[in-house]
C-alpha cells in the first residue's frame, strides 16, 4: 500500500471511505463522500461505517454500497474484509486502532491510502508523505486558531474541509445533504438534544429544565430528541438525568420515536433547534433551521459547521460548557431569531 499524493486513479476505481457510526462522525465526512467521484469518475465509492447509522447511510446517493464495520462481530467483519478485492483508494478519517488496521486490510498490497493507517508489517502506523496534505493529517493541532495560515489551501478550519483537502480534493465543500423522510407526528416548535459523547460537553440538566419552562411560557412546545433511554446510556453521557426534562420541564419525549432520516426531516421542519455539540447539531446544520449550538472553547473552531443557520455559544478561554448561563442562551436565542428575521 502507498500514500496517495494526488492524481487520477485508474478507470473504474474502487474507493472505500471509513467513518465510525457516531452521528456527528458520520455526518462530517459526508462532503468527502460526495466529492470523491468527480475527480475519479467512473468509480465506485463504498462507505464502511456502523449499524447505528445504517438506515441513513444506505439512503445517501453518493455511496454505491454501505458496509457495517462497527457493530459487527470482529470475526465476521474480518472474514468479509478478507473476501473483498483490495481497494484502489482507502480514505480513513478515524484514528482508532480498529480503523487503521481496517484501512491497511482494505488497501492490500498496492492500494493507495489517505489518513491514519497501520503499517505494512503491523508495527506502528504507515508514515505520512511530505506533501502539505499529509503534513495536515499528521498535525495534532487542528483546533489551533492559525491552522488556515499554516495551511493556506484551507478556507475554513472546519473538519469537513480538513478531510476534503487532506484527500487532495479541490472545489467548494458541499453541505451535508443528509437524506430525510417525513414522520407522522405533531412537530413541536423547538427541538432540543441534551446528551453528548463526553461529559465535558454537557450543560446542566437544571438549565435545560428552566430553558424548556421559559420556552413554554412563550407559548412554544418543546420536543426532546435522542435515542431510546436504555440505548443512550451505552454511548452518550447525560442520558440518566435527561428524563427530568420530560417530567419536570414537560417536554415532549421524542427519544427513540423517529428513524434517523425522520430526525433530519423533523429538524428541517421545526422553528428552532437548541443542542450541545453532538450528532443532532450536525444533522440540524444540514437543514436551514436556526440552530443554537453549545460548544467547548477552541473545539468550536474545528467542529462548528460554517453555515449561516448555526449560532455558536461557547464559554470563552479557560471556562467550561457548564459555566454558560441560562441568561446567555436565552439572549443568544432572541438575538439570533431577530437577526435571521431581519435578513
Amino acid at each position: 500500500m502507498h500514500r496517495y499524493e494526488g492524481g487520477k486513479l485508474a478507470p473504474r476505481a474502487r474507493i472505500a471511505l471509513l467513518a465510525n457510526d457516531a452521528l456527528g462522525n458520520f455526518a462530517v465526512p459526508s462532503p468527502v463522500g460526495q466529492m470523491l467521484k468527480s475527480p475519479h469518475a467512473p468509480c465506485e465509492v463504498h462507505c464502511y461505517t456502523g449499524t447505528r447509522v445504517m438506515e441513513l447511510a444506505t439512503l445517501c446517493p453518493w455511496y454505491d454500497r454501505v458496509i457495517a464495520a462497527y457493530g459487527m462481530n470482529p470475526r465476521e467483519l474480518a472474514a468479509q474484509v478478507v473476501s473483498e478485492e483490495p481497494y484502489d483508494l482507502v480514505v480513513n478519517v478515524e484514528n482508532s486502532a480498529r480503523a487503521k488496521s481496517l484501512a491497511a486490510l482494505l488497501a492490500g498490497q498496492n492500494g493507495f491510502v489517505v489518513g491514519p493507517c497501520a503499517n505494512r508489517d503491523g508495527r506502528g502506523d504507515l508514515p505520512y508523505s511530505k506533501t502539505p496534505q499529509d503534513r495536515l493529517w499528521a498535525d495534532p493541532h487542528w483546533i489551533s486558531p492559525d491552522i488556515n495560515i499554516r495551511y493556506p489551501f484551507l478556507k475554513t478550519s472546519h473538519i469537513s474541509e480538513i478531510f476534503a483537502r487532506g484527500c487532495h480534493l479541490d472545489g467548494a465543500i458541499p453541505p451535508y445533504n443528509l437524506p430525510s423522510e417525513p414522520a407522522d407526528i405533531s412537530l413541536p416548535d423547538v427541538l432540543i438534544a441534551t446528551t453528548a459523547s463526553l461529559p465535558e460537553k454537557l450543560w446542566p440538566i437544571d438549565n435545560w429544565i428552566q430553558l424548556v419552562q421559559h420556552l413554554k411560557s412563550q407559548g412554544l412546545e418543546v420536543g426532546l430528541l435522542g435515542a431510546k433511554p436504555k440505548e443512550q446510556a451505552h454511548f452518550w453521557h447525560g442520558a440518566n438525568e435527561e428524563t427530568r426534562i420530560v417530567t419536570e420541564g414537560e417536554a415532549t419525549d421524542l427519544r427513540g420515536e423517529l428513524t434517523l432520516p425522520q430526525v433530519v426531516w423533523a429538524l428541517g421542519n421545526t422553528s428552532t433547534v437548541i443542542t450541545l455539540d453532538n450528532g443532532i447539531l450536525h444533522f440540524a446544520c444540514s437543514t436551514g433551521t436556526p440552530t443554537l449550538g453549545l460548544f467547548r472553547n477552541g473545539i468550536h473552531r474545528l467542529w462548528a459547521p460554517p453555515v449561516p443557520n448555526l449560532k455558536v455559544i461557547e464559554p470563552g478561554p479557560g471556562r467550561s460548557v457548564n459555566e454558560i448561563s441560562l441568561e446567555i442562551v436565552i439572549k443568544a436565542l432572541n438575538d439570533f431569531q431577530v437577526r435571521l428575521a431581519y435578513f
